[in-house]
């Protein structure tokens, strides 16, 4: 069996009403360039720009730090996992997405079979009136380039990629890479068959899309393992032609000592709120809830604003989780999640109680 690779969990909820905010400073004697911030996010404000949040470590102050390009309140989820540098290397990119639709992002050389990444970005302005605009498709074109796409350009995307590779059989990545799925204007369903143990994998989705009717229901897809066996994206029926785009989907199988894995999914129909049952983590502390990529899926006739699609995620108890969204009354809105409970290698730091920072 694989080491365990994890040392350490750290959990904080932010409130951001303004264009910058950090953590704290990380509390259990972490080496932050051997952590990972995950991350979800609720919006206030129907803009492109307020739902894009970058996260980027600052080594001088041992705090992350946010930004976002537009005013409206988000509150943040975050999650900060430490990672054992003898069995996972940890590697922060820099990137710029602009007019070129391309960022080639240079990295030190991976296995990609062992490796996947965990993608922020914001808008540097406030004219990101499409999600052509802002969705970014990404994947390793070699073991030295992390390549990042979109189909329109109205604004520069900055943002940090946080490379994951594990050394020692830690994790597998289903196929070896990324799984692309290309969908034409007319598909909501796309899904491939999978080889993975269900209750240890976990999958997080880029995608780009050609959408430039500013509606939800054709832009945005949704991820889900349905069993050791399948893998299935999902979006709504709404404005006729649908758009067009690519999809890559890491789904990522942990090691039996490294993490548990349940999938589920919030189904709001028209409430700001949504509880799920969950079978107990074993060490609550050293869980965390996240999304299967940031926004969820949205089926039915009706217009969906930012705020309707984008939920944050967090333990309501042992047995079950909670997702809130600031928006309401329209439906139906679904977003899958994924609990990953990280297990703690031998000499590792305590996993600290969540922490509440209110900005502003």
């Amino acid at each position: 069996m694989a080491t365990p690779a994890v040392l350490s969990v750290e959990k904080f909820s932010i409130s951001m009403p303004n264009a910058t905010v950090s953590t704290p400073a990380l509390s259990l004697g972490q080496d932050i360039d051997n952590c990972v911030p995950f991350m979800t996010i609720s919006v206030t404000t129907d803009t492109n720009e307020a739902q894009m949040v970058d996260v980027k470590k600052n080594t001088g102050t041992n705090k992350f730090d946010f930004t976002a390009a537009a005013a409206g309140t988000r509150n943040l989820e975050v999650t900060i996992v430490e990672f054992d540098p003898a069995e996972v290397t940890i590697e922060e990119a820099s990137f710029t997405l602009g007019s070129g639709l391309t960022a080639n992002v240079t990295i030190g050389s991976i296995v990609e079979a062992s490796t996947f990444p965990i993608i922020y970005a914001h808008a540097a302005g406030d004219t990101a009136t499409e999600f052509r605009d802002i969705l970014m498709r990404a994947t390793f074109t070699s073991t030295t380039n992390l390549q990042i796409l979109k189909q329109a350009h109205s604004v520069n995307l900055v943002g940090h990629a946080y490379i994951l590779e594990a050394l020692n059989g830690q994790w597998s990545v289903e196929t070896g890479a990324s799984i692309p799925f290309a969908f034409t204007s007319n598909q909501a369903t796309k899904n491939s068959a999978i080889t993975v143990d269900a209750d240890r994998t976990g999958v997080w989705s880029y995608w780009d899309i050609s959408e430039q009717q500013d509606d939800a229901r054709d832009a945005i897809w949704d991820t889900v393992i349905t069993n050791d066996t399948n893998l299935d994206l999902t979006r709504g029926n709404g404005s006729t032609p649908f758009a067009g785009g690519d999809i890559e989907s890491f789904v990522v199988e942990f090691a039996a000592d490294v993490a548990v894995v349940q999938q589920g999914e919030f189904n709001y129909v028209t409430a700001a709120t949504k509880t799920a049952a969950i079978s107990a983590p074993g060490t609550l502390d050293n869980a965390m809830v996240v999304g299967t990529n940031t926004l969820g899926w949205v089926e039915g006739s009706q217009v969906f604003q930012r705020e309707d699609i984008q939920g944050r995620m967090t333990f309501n108890s042992a047995t079950e989780v909670l997702g809130t969204r600031t928006g309401a009354g329209v439906g139906n809105y679904r977003q899958n999640f994924q609990v990953i409970e990280w297990l703690i290698a031998a000499g590792g730091g305590a996993a600290a109680q969540p922490i509440i920072i209110h900005i502003g």
